[in-house]
């Protein structure tokens, strides 16, 4: 029996107490594979968004009521870095890791008034009496990056804002952290990307399996799902493995994934 960690579905990015930034992830790639797992007789974690855990795909695989699947709810991208950490902490060892998440690539920094920004750029350059174009970017800049206009996102914002605008930030990349959080273990992760050649996206996937020390990247193209394709291109260190899974006549994911991984 091994251990498997399969991550899965959006993050939520809070603005304000109600509005979030999201995307548009179901997480039944993580359910499928937390299926298969346990139909090949494996323990499963699963660290899934909460809306998952809501789905009608996770309740159809009875993953909630099953004793060999214990699963940990989040929301944000913190959430899941630290629900990561704490299984790495925990001491218990996984046999395989497949990071399927969708996590936001952005976070809301703060937000701010149009307006306001307007005012205090204006103060900001008449106080300067600042004239090289340079020196000038560089103070408008410096005052957006950190504006002393920031609007309050401990409670809800108002609904009547017309030019109400969100400053994003990057979120940590979790998969940077994998190798050393679980040096042991088989490490697949996920990448898309949209309307590029096939070429460009095995190299991208090769990229960032090299960069994070991934044994495996499942790449696959936003468009071709858009066209009803799920093929998922099986990329290493080395590039493309000529492994296509779920193409048209070819094998599935779960079966690839029974047979090679759980």
């Amino acid at each position: 029996m091994k251990h498997i960690l399969i991550t899965g579905g959006p993050t939520n990015e809070a603005i304000d107490k109600v509005m979030t930034i999201t995307n548009m992830s179901t997480g039944s790639l993580s359910c499928q594979l937390a299926h298969a797992a346990r139909e090949a007789g494996d323990q499963v974690t699963l660290i899934l968004h909460h809306s998952v855990l809501r789905s009608a795909r996770f309740a159809a695989y009875g993953l909630g009521e099953d004793p060999d699947v214990h699963v940990v709810s989040i929301d944000s991208c913190q959430d899941m870095l630290d629900a990561l950490h704490g299984q790495a902490e925990s001491g218990k060892r996984f046999d395989v890791i497949i990071h399927a998440a969708a996590v936001g690539d952005y976070r809301p920094a703060f937000t701010f008034r149009m307006e306001d920004m307007a005012d205090e750029l204006a103060d900001e350059i008449l106080k300067s009496g600042c004239l090289d174009r340079e020196a000038l970017a560089a103070l408008i800049l410096k005052t957006m990056t950190d504006p002393q206009c920031k609007v309050r996102d401990d409670s809800k914002i108002s609904s009547y804002e017309p030019h109400l605008t969100t400053k994003l930030t990057l979120t940590t990349k979790i998969i940077s952290n994998l190798r050393d959080w679980f040096p042991d273990a088989l490490l697949i992760g996920c990448k898309l990307l949209e309307n590029v050649s096939h070429e460009e996206l095995w190299a991208v996937a090769q990229r960032l399996c090299r960069k994070n020390r991934m044994d495996y990247i499942m790449a696959n193209d936003l468009a071709e799902l858009n066209r009803g394709s799920s093929v998922r291109y099986l990329v290493n260190a080395d590039g493309f493995t000529g492994q296509l899974l779920n193409a048209e006549g070819g094998i599935s994911l779960t079966d690839y994934a029974k047979e090679n991984w759980f």
